[in-house]
């Protein structure tokens, strides 16, 4: 049976007691937010944990001063005065949640924090027994007592659990962490392998990827199409997390059993999305040959005409695949870097996705994006518009590594006979917006599975209807999508203003060859090639009409040097016009906005 303590001297006692507790304990919870707001971990649940720490911080400091609140009151009814109320608040930097250029998560930091939660459990149990037993001897109300229990094994529990899963990480595959300096490993393995429950999963994708281990192929699909949904900017950090953490010699069953599908998820290393992309590859070449015999055969037994069109469209297919052999036959060879094929599929309009350098290991990948036209048929030009590209880059990109990727991974408009009439051309606002998911989602792969550099850049360069593919997908990723963007022969980016992209000023480019008819043809939302867009205008050379279009990557041009230039972030040594006496009416590019509005 308690005894009530009504001596007024035991009272304020206990009031010193607990303002001792006060002082001893506000900052238990502080180391542990010191080291989420430096940096321990980045990406993928960070912010919700982040969040769910500060919570249980206040939590902590609300029942310290509840406590030491309730004891001073009845210190006031005993008669004495109100005693001086210290303060149970600290100050400490949280964490917030917004992007930044670091990108991986080191792991000292985060053994730091293992045992700065250890810590504040233990610390925060002994608090609570002694934090019970003062209220409940003054007969006062004891739930921050209880309180701060709760929080105690929150804290004991996610040591535990981040302990666990850390370990589980480095020993999934050891030779994953080992060739990045100071323990720095991926942000979206850290984000996803420790605290996958803190992680948004909005098409359940951590079930699918189970699934898949299992061998389930309608999973494998269902997963690759929400990547072209784009809608889940953790997707690609997930899928590379379930991946590291499987066991080798399962990796290599799916690659064998599935290689379309492997070959198409967003996140896997660029060396394996290759491998199996090559894998199937050849055995769809296979397939289309012995298809071709049949055909053949059964043509010539029975004479039937109508076997000509299936015959065709398996020739046609076979023409596709070879286009992609000739360049991956390129790699390496007369000094091009290695070429990795990261996507392909000869349905339809067909998609080819291929990257001239690793892009996992380069201090600069470039991302170009085709437009209006673009089929697998002809993206023989666009391969070699990026390879074009690395060449000129790499000139003055010193010893940093540049990949140049060509990304058809979309279906481009086609040319028809309305393209003059906007609104009559199938060259509408809907294939950028299916094609904005699927970009953004590939470089959310390539942020996922580039080894950790802090210095990494990543460039989007659209050309003519896909500029509007790269616009729409800046917006689906605000100040994520890339370092710095360009648009070239572009008919809009889909927003009215440059800073609506979510870059920071002066890195988005324009560059326009001032007779492209495509560039004055019609607007998806403002000219970005007009000065009050906001982007930085680069020098085009002119050409005639026919060809202004397609000229900006022409060899040794000030067009495709000063793409180079920018993608090297080498924007300081741009070629520039020279300055003009007079306004010239065949040169609108360099002339007035009243001399262009003229001319158009």
């Amino acid at each position: 049976m308690l005894t009530v303590m009504s001596d007024t001297g035991e009272v304020r006692e206990a009031f010193r007691r607990a303002s001792a507790l006060v002082a001893d304990h506000r900052a238990d919870l502080d180391q542990a937010v010191h080291l989420m707001a430096a940096h321990a971990w980045v990406g993928g649940g960070a912010p919700r944990f982040a969040a769910e720490l500060s919570r249980h911080r206040a939590i902590l400091q609300s029942c310290l001063e509840t406590a030491l609140a309730e004891i001073s009151r009845l210190v006031v009814r005993h008669g004495m005065l109100p005693p001086g109320m210290p303060s149970a608040q600290t100050s400490v930097t949280s964490m917030t949640a917004t992007s930044s250029a670091f990108r991986g998560v080191n792991v000292e930091t985060m053994n730091g924090l293992v045992c700065a939660l250890e810590r504040a459990a233990e610390r925060m149990s002994d608090l609570s027994v002694r934090l019970h037993a003062e209220l409940a001897v003054l007969c006062l109300p004891t739930n921050a007592g209880w309180d701060v229990a709760h929080s105690a094994d929150w804290a004991r529990g996610q040591a535990r659990d981040l302990k666990r899963r850390l370990s589980w990480i480095q020993r999934a595959e050891p030779d994953a962490w080992t060739p990045w300096d100071s323990g720095v490993v991926p942000s979206g393995v850290i984000g996803f392998g420790l605290f996958e429950a803190f992680a948004p999963d909005p098409g359940m994708a951590a079930a699918l990827l189970r699934r898949i281990a299992a061998g389930d192929h309608t999973a494998l699909m269902a997963v690759v199409a929400l990547q072209e949904q784009g809608q889940d900017p953790g997707l690609a950090a997930r899928v590379h997390t379930w991946w590291r953490g499987l066991p080798r010699g399962l990796r290599e069953q799916l690659v064998s059993a599935m290689p379309q599908g492997v070959g198409s998820l967003n996140g896997l290393p660029a060396s394996i999305r290759d491998r199996a992309n090559r894998l199937f590859l050849a055995m769809e070449k296979a397939r289309l040959r012995t298809e071709s015999a049949r055909l053949t055969r059964q043509i010539a037994e029975s004479g039937e005409p109508t076997m000509f069109l299936p015959l065709d469209a398996v020739l046609s297919a076979l023409k596709r695949i070879d286009m992609i052999e000739r360049t991956l036959a390129l790699g390496g060879a007369d000094g091009h870097p290695p070429v990795f094929l990261l996507s392909f599929n000869h349905a339809g309009l067909g998609r080819l996705v291929v990257s001239w350098g690793d892009p996992d290991t380069a201090d600069t990948t470039v991302t170009y994006v085709p437009g209006l036209g673009t089929r697998l048929d002809t993206f023989d030009e666009g391969v070699e518009r990026a390879r074009r590209l690395w060449q000129q880059c790499q000139t003055t990109a010193g010893d940093r590594r540049v990949a140049s990727i060509a990304w058809l991974g979309y279906d481009a408009p086609q040319l028809d006979p309305g393209i003059v009439s906007p609104s009559r051309s199938v060259a509408m606002g809907g294939a950028a917006d299916r094609g904005a998911g699927a970009l953004a989602a590939f470089v959310d792969g390539l942020h996922a599975a580039h080894q950790p550099v802090a210095s990494a850049r990543n460039v989007l360069l659209g050309h003519s209807y896909g500029s509007l593919v790269t616009g729409k997908a800046a917006v689906l990723r605000p100040g994520l999508l890339a370092d710095d963007i360009i648009f070239v022969g572009s008919p809009g980016v889909g927003v009215e203003h440059a800073s609506d992209l979510g870059l920071a000023p002066g890195h988005v480019w324009v560059g326009e060859a001032g007779n492209d008819p495509v560039a004055y043809l019609g607007r998806f939302a403002a000219d970005p090639g007009d000065t009050g867009f906001g982007a930085r205008r680069f020098l085009v050379e002119r050409s005639v009409i026919t060809e202004a279009h397609s000229n900006y990557w022409k060899p040794y041009s000030a067009s495709l040097r000063n793409m180079a230039m920018i993608v090297n972030s080498q924007s300081t040594h741009l070629i520039k016009a020279e300055p003009l006496s007079q306004p010239q009416l065949l040169m609108p590019e360099l002339a007035p906005p009243a001399v262009r509005e003229l001319n158009r």
